[in-house]
């Protein structure tokens, strides 16, 4: 089955990621962790499948499960490496629990403790109360794995690199079609989407989207087929290699620049280069955003920021790019950056209900400082 396609990367390597996680799992003192997350599945035993039921891998301090539905065996053969696979019957998403569980309690020690990520919704609360039905002592597992996957091998972030190359023919795409007479928001996402998918090995978890004119005031709106306004059109996608993402907002111009559309650019140029300009190892989260606060305070009163500067990519399965801890460029995270984090800068100023300008970069920290991923300068395109 290895030949049909294989896991992302070799053996050595899920065979080290588990390694760490039984480190941190012994000094968070539990005897196994039960990881749901389908990205941190993947992360430790290279485990991908379109099917979203639960299929979570455990791992205890000597060897690993992974457990799938019967229709799945074909897909954890071929792209996992784990100790052992146990599937059930293929049935609704939950139904398998209960069986995938009761096997899993068997293998642990009277009253063991299992980690288990409380933070994300792929951990279905059903789980929880079948291990504490059967006298687990379930422990908040405060991103365990997660936290593994901040920091980036040198294979990860070769994998983020060739996703920033994807996600600029997916610029181009959005540049030439929305100056074609005609276009439409919805025109310009489909040449989005073929872009990203044409030479690509997987896609990308969340949009594209294009928000043209005032639907580019109003956060996460998308294509319904409008003709492309003139002023500003707002895009938003995601290039892909081996699930790892690399975000991408640019903004389109057609037509002359409204002073206002001006003063929102402005304001998304200043914050790209103050992060990316801050951004060092051993500086502190909250210190990148207290200077890019800096840089763009104050705020005009019609003006809509969230005043998070970055979250951390890489690794991500549905339903959205920021599929890890949240450790985020914001004035209450004091905690330092480390060489091999990745981040996108999401920003994006929006006057509601009337324009809305985007731009950002994903960007991995390094020694010397931030560099960037991504293709084209952080700036209004002009089309058409």
């Amino acid at each position: 089955m290895v030949e049909t396609e294989g896991p992302s990367f070799g053996n050595d390597t899920y065979r080290a990621r588990q390694r760490d996680i039984r480190e941190r799992m012994a000094r968070l003192g539990v005897d196994a962790m039960l990881v749901f997350r389908p990205s941190s599945v993947e992360y430790l035993c290279g485990y991908h499948t379109m099917e979203t039921a639960p299929q979570p891998l455990l791992v205890t301090e000597s060897t690993s499960y992974l457990y799938v539905p019967d229709l799945e065996v074909g897909r954890a053969l071929a792209t996992s490496r784990v100790d052992n696979i146990r599937y059930c019957g293929y049935a609704d998403g939950l139904s398998g629990l209960d069986g995938y569980l009761s096997h899993a309690v068997g293998l642990l020690p009277a009253g063991a403790r299992v980690g288990v990520e409380f933070g994300h919704a792929s951990t279905p609360p059903q789980a929880v109360e079948i291990l504490r039905a059967r006298e687990i002592t379930v422990v908040d597992g405060d991103y365990l794995v997660e936290r593994a996957r901040l920091v980036l091998s040198e294979e990860e972030i070769r994998c983020v690199e060739q996703a920033g190359l994807v996600a600029d023919a997916g610029t181009k795409a959005a540049v030439a079609e929305a100056g074609r007479d005609g276009a439409t928001d919805s025109s310009v996402c489909a040449a989005i989407a073929e872009a990203l998918y044409r030479d690509a090995d997987s896609s990308s978890v969340w949009g594209p989207v294009a928000a043209t004119g005032p639907r580019g005031g109003i956060p996460h709106a998308t294509w319904v087929n409008r003709p492309v306004a003139d002023g500003t059109t707002f895009v938003e996608y995601a290039g892909t290699h081996k699930r790892y993402h690399a975000p991408l907002m640019r903004t389109l111009l057609r037509g002359p620049l409204d002073p206002a559309d001006a003063a929102l650019a402005q304001l998304s140029r200043d914050t790209v280069q103050a992060v990316l300009e801050t951004a060092k190892p051993g500086v502190l989260a909250s210190e990148v955003a207290a200077r890019a606060t800096e840089a763009i305070s104050p705020l005009p009163d019609d003006v809509m920021f969230h005043f998070m500067f970055g979250y951390p990519v890489g690794l991500a399965h549905k339903p959205h790019w920021m599929d890890g801890v949240p450790f985020y460029l914001s004035k209450d995270n004091h905690e330092p950056l480390q060489a091999g984090m990745a981040f996108h800068i999401p920003g994006s100023f929006r006057s509601f209900g009337r324009a809305g300008v985007g731009l950002s970069q994903t960007f991995v920290i390094e020694d010397g400082g931030a560099r960037v991923v991504t293709h084209g300068a952080a700036d209004l395109i002009e089309v058409g």
